[in-house]
């Protein structure tokens, strides 16, 4: 195995965990809305949204910055 397919596999190692701490923290917000978690509900709410937020915002804009040749 090169540098470059090393690379690649990293990249790809690192978007699927920003894709599976964004999706447990959607769902740890959702459990605290639904009252199975014993936290303010204010809480839940700001990690399912950051949660969904991160799970849509982050990825892309990962492979964009990796995809392009600036500095």
């Amino acid at each position: 195995m090169n540098d470059d397919d090393s690379m690649v596999m990293q990249r790809f190692v690192m978007l699927n965990l920003v894709r599976l701490s964004a999706t447990a923290l959607t769902v740890v917000g959702l459990l605290i809305l639904a009252g199975k978690i014993d936290v303010p509900k204010p809480a839940g709410a700001a990690f399912a949204i950051f949660g969904l937020l991160e799970l849509l915002l982050l990825p892309p804009f990962l492979a964009r910055k990796w995809k392009s040749p600036g500095p």
